[in-house]
């Protein structure tokens, strides 16, 4: 069913040269888009806010591990490996479950979508994560189940650490006060040059 399904969603790649762009530009740059709106939210929020933001940097790093930890025990090749086609993004041979990519995008936009206030935010991340995975596939990078294997590992991060959200309160309120120190000295230092 995993093939079947690649092979349909993969259907025409190589011969579709919009598409083909499209499907590359999704796969390779949906990531830097959603790290990009994150640090617009960042400086667009109050002390609160920053703390959900940070919330939503641990989801994704604790989700980035549990892929690490999968890839240890379990080793699934990539479609091009299997010979079922021809990647419109070189890439090294390695286990293609669970995505990266898509555990980065799912686990930045379930943070925020999960969180009160928080949902038009989430919504907008989660639709830049959908684009990003379909790209992944259409690309001939993963299957579609490595998409649900990040979805499934991103769901998981998202209640792991709400459900120790008051225990790193204080780490998150450390690391907000660390960063608005820095951001004092360097308009200091500008507004001393200029």
């Amino acid at each position: 069913m995993n093939g079947a399904l690649f092979t349909w969603l993969h259907e025409g790649a190589g011969n579709q040269p919009v598409l083909d762009f499209l499907s590359v530009m999704a796969a390779e740059l949906t990531p830097y888009l959603v790290i990009a709106c994150m640090a617009i939210f960042w400086f667009t929020t109050d002390h609160k806010g920053k703390r959900v933001l940070l919330e939503g940097a641990a989801v994704v790093a604790l989700g980035l591990l549990v892929n690490q930890l999968i890839t240890v025990f379990y080793f699934h090749p990539r479609p091009y490996m299997m010979g079922l086609c021809k990647p419109l993004i070189p890439h090294a041979p390695e286990t293609s479950f669970p995505s990266d990519h898509a555990t980065l995008l799912f686990g930045a936009a379930f943070a925020l979508l999960f969180r009160s206030g928080w949902q038009g935010k989430g919504a907008l991340l989660l639709g830049i994560a959908v684009i990003g995975a379909w790209g992944r596939v259409y690309t001939g990078l993963h299957f579609p189940f490595d998409m649900l294997g990040s979805f499934a590992v991103a769901l998981v991060s998202v209640f792991t650490l709400a459900s120790i959200r008051r225990v790193l309160i204080p780490l998150y309120d450390r690391i907000i006060s660390l960063v608005d120190r820095v951001e004092v000295l360097i308009t200091r230092k500008e507004s001393l040059s200029s």
